[in-house]
């Protein structure tokens, strides 16, 4: 597997491709589409350029479905400690299909809350056809009204860009997988588990509870993952990472948890000489998920600003703050 990841738009030639960031001259891919006379994209699929500019000729640019916000049935409610709970929402049928892979995350609010009290949330799990299961630990005031006793809740989604390196983790078969997670990367962790073994790939999970007081791994035991526990990633578990890391048959290693841990998981494959790809999730700030906003920009080492709501990067590429 190539070493190699290409940035690119998570949402390309999706049904959500070309956003109203295109329309405005701001693609993330597109160099015409950004204003420039000239095309580089190096991209083999459909054009987005001459996409939007069909779509203006036939007038279907404001009557492109957009990513709606549909009122979801809460179905269960759990707490799994104190301030984590998990819950089980039903979804439309075409909904619950686009959030299977790795990384898909929606925003959710409150019926009563106004719309800036949305928060992005990571599928953990799609059950069946309409059931979607998500896991929020309330921090904050937006995280404590979500959980709080209510019929249903808001739902706006999919989004795709939870995970960077996402195409690794699609296109890895048969290979062999060091993942670690710990805290809240537990819920992101599962669906990225399941499609790794799902490909015939043997993963090994390094897991930790962290802060968060719970630890959930029955469901990757049941796909097969060979879970090491661990009481503390830190005094525990990076050493215990960086010792099955001198295994040199590793062909992909997955960080799901805190920036904190991903910089630690790197430090620890620097200092062991390992240029393994690495996918990890993405902890940026999220507010409006369409790349308008900004919040979630980061500048790349070679000083280029990425909007990572939208775009595939290594995250090795990615500067720290």
């Amino acid at each position: 597997m190539s070493r190699y990841l290409q940035s690119k738009c998570i949402d390309i030639n999706s049904v959500d491709c070309p956003c109203i960031l295109a329309s405005a001259n701001h693609c993330v891919f597109c160099s015409q589409l950004q204003g420039k006379g000239t095309c580089d994209c190096n991209w083999s699929g459909i054009c987005i350029l001459y996409e939007q500019k069909w779509n203006a000729r036939n007038n279907l640019v404001t009557a492109k479905p957009k990513r709606a916000e549909l009122e979801c049935r809460i179905l269960d409610r759990t707490f799994l400690s104190t301030k984590v709970c998990r819950i089980v929402l039903e979804v439309p049928m075409a909904l619950a299909e686009q959030l299977r892979a790795p990384g898909s995350f929606v925003f959710l609010r409150r019926n009563s809350d106004p719309q800036y009290y949305h928060i992005p949330i990571g599928i953990m799990q799609v059950i069946g056809d309409r059931k979607i299961v998500v896991v929020i630990e309330a921090l904050g005031l937006k995280s404590l009204r979500v959980v709080e006793e209510d019929q249903s809740l808001l739902l706006r989604g999919p989004y795709r860009n939870g995970i960077f390196g996402s195409p690794w983790i699609e296109q890895l078969t048969r290979g062999k997988v060091l993942l670690i997670a710990g805290g809240m990367g537990q819920p992101p962790a599962l669906p990225v588990a399941e499609k790794l073994s799902r490909n015939y790939n043997k993963v090994t999970a390094i897991i930790s509870a962290g802060t968060t007081g719970f630890i959930g791994v029955a469901e990757m035991e049941d796909l097969g993952v060979d879970v090491v526990r661990v009481d503390s990633l830190r005094r525990v578990g990076y050493h215990h990472f960086g010792s099955l890391l001198t295994d040199a048959s590793w062909d992909l290693v997955v960080s799901c948890g805190p920036d904190a841990q991903h910089f630690a998981v790197i430090d620890a494959m620097k200092k062991l000489g390992c240029d393994l790809p690495m996918a990890a999730t993405n902890n940026n700030v999220m507010c409006c998920g369409e790349g308008i906003c900004g919040s979630c920009t980061k500048e790349t080492h070679q000083n280029q600003q990425v909007r990572t709501c939208k775009t595939q990067v290594d995250i090795l590429d990615l500067k720290r703050d």
